[in-house]
C-alpha cells in the first residue's frame, strides 16, 4: 500500500481518482490547492503525487519544482495531469522534474497502470522506505499488543529489519507473547548514561524470527522524560527499516512523544461502546497535540465472536474510515496464552492473513 497525494482543483476528478486508487489498495490524500498540497506533502511524505497543471494560484509545474526543492519530498514520484497532449507539454512536465505525465481524458485502468509503474520504479530506485508505526488505544483489552506483535513479525518475515518496542511503564506483555525472558528494558536505557544507538542495541533481545525487541519492565516503573522517547524513536528509525511501537494505554507525555515521532499512528479499537468512547477522546488528544490527521489510521479489531457495533456507523460517528479490519479468530486466545503468535504458527489463519495484508 502506497500513500498517494492528489492535487487537483476539479473536485469530481479528485473524487474519482481517490476511489479508483483506494480500490487499487492505496491510501489517498486529496487537496485542490497547490500550497495546501505542499503542506500536506511535507507531513505525509507521499510515495507519489498526482498533480494537475491548471490550478488557481500555484500551477502544477510550480508545485513539482517546490516538491523537488524540499529534502523531505524530493524523492516523491510525481505524475503530471494535463489537458494538453502535445510533445512540448511532455517536455515541459519533465523539465519541471516530474517523473511522467498523462493527458486528460484518460481511462482509469491506464492511470492505475501508470501509477503502479511509477511506484515500482521508485521502490526499485530507493529500496524500502523506513517506517515507524505506533499502535495505541486508551481502552485496555482491545488487542493492541497482539496486533503489534503479529505486525512486527509480518514485517520481519517480509525481509525488513524490524524492531518491536514495548513502551509500557510496566508490566508489558510483548515479551510474554513472544516467550522472551526480560533482561534489559527501554526504561533502563532511558535512565542510563549511554544515549547512543549502541546503548540501545545492548538493551535489545533477539527473537528466533530475527525480530529485535525492546522490552518493557515486568514491575511498573516511573516514566522518564518524554524527550528520551523522542531520542529513542530517532535512533531506532535510523537503525531499522521498520519500527513497531506498542504504546501505553494512557495519554502521557511519553505516549504523545511516540505518536509524534511515528510516521503513522494506528488507533486500535473494538466495535463496542467503551472503545468508541475512548477512541473519541484519543482522537481529540492527538489533535490537541497537533498530530496531523493524515498520519492517523483506525484499525478495527474484532476481539469477540459476536459482532458489535456496525463499522459503517462507527466510521460515520468518528468521521474517519478504517484502514483495516481484523476478524475474530478463535485460535487467538490460545496463541496469546502459549506465547505462539499466529503469524509464526498459524500463518494461514484469518487474523494472520489480515495482518499480512496490512504489513
Amino acid at each position: 500500500m502506497a500513500t498517494i497525494l492528489v492535487i487537483d482543483d476539479d473536485l469530481d476528478l479528485q473524487q474519482m481518482l481517490k476511489l479508483m486508487l483506494q480500490r487499487g489498495g492505496h491510501k489517498v490524500v486529496t487537496t485542490g490547492e497547490g500550497l495546501d498540497g505542499l503542506t500536506k506533502a511535507k507531513v505525509i511524505k507521499p510515495d507519489l503525487a498526482i498533480v494537475d497543471v491548471m490550478m488557481p494560484g500555484m500551477n502544477g509545474y510550480q508545485v513539482v519544482r517546490k516538491l523537488r526543492e524540499d529534502p523531505d519530498t524530493a524523492g516523491t514520484a510525481v505524475l503530471i495531469l494535463t489537458a494538453r497532449a502535445q510533445p512540448v507539454d511532455r517536455e515541459t512536465a519533465l523539465a519541471a522534474q516530474a517523473d511522467d505525465y498523462m493527458p486528460k481524458p484518460f481511462a482509469p485502468n491506464e492511470l492505475l497502470a501508470k501509477v503502479n509503474e511509477l511506484l515500482a520504479n521508485r521502490s526499485a530506485a530507493q529500496g524500502p522506505a523506513k517506517r515507524t508505526v505506533a499502535l495505541l488505544s486508551l481502552r485496555g483489552g482491545v488487542g493492541v499488543t497482539s496486533v503489534a506483535v503479529n505486525l512486527a513479525l509480518a514485517s520481519q518475515a517480509k525481509g525488513h529489519a524490524t524492531c518491536l518496542v514495548d513502551l509500557k511503564p510496566g508490566p508489558g506483555h510483548v515479551a510474554l507473547q513472544l516467550r522472551l525472558n526480560v533482561k534489559n528494558t527501554w526504561i533502563d536505557w532511558a535512565t542510563g548514561g549511554d544515549t547512543s544507538i549502541d546503548g540501545v542495541v545492548r538493551h535489545l533481545l533477539l527473537h528466533e524470527s530475527g525480530l529485535a525487541v525492546l522490552c518493557a519492565p515486568i514491575v511498573p516503573m516511573n516514566l522518564p522524560a518524554a524527550d528520551r522517547v523522542t531520542t529513542l524513536m530517532g535512533l531506532l528509525h535510523d537503525k531499522f527499516a521498520r519500527v513497531v511501537i506498542d504504546a501505553p494505554s494512557l495519554w502521557t507525555g511519553v505516549t504523545a512523544a511516540a505518536a509524534l515521532a511515528a510516521d503513522t499512528v494506528w488507533v486500535i479499537m473494538a466495535p463496542e461502546v467503551g472503545s468508541l468512547q475512548s477512541t473519541v477522546g484519543l482522537l481529540r488528544a492527538m489533535k490537541a497535540a497537533k498530530l496531523p490527521d493524515e498520519r492517523v489510521e483506525l484499525i478495527a479489531n474484532q476481539i469477540m465472536p459476536k459482532p458489535g457495533l456496525a463499522l459503517p456507523a462507527i466510521e460515520k460517528a468518528l468521521g474517519h474510515g478504517f484502514l483495516g479490519k481484523l476478524p475474530y479468530d478463535e485460535a487467538q486466545p490460545a496463541a496469546i496464552g502459549q506465547g505462539a503468535p499466529l503469524m509464526l504458527h498459524q500463518a494461514d489463519s484469518p487474523f494472520a492473513a489480515a495482518i499480512k495484508a496490512l504489513a
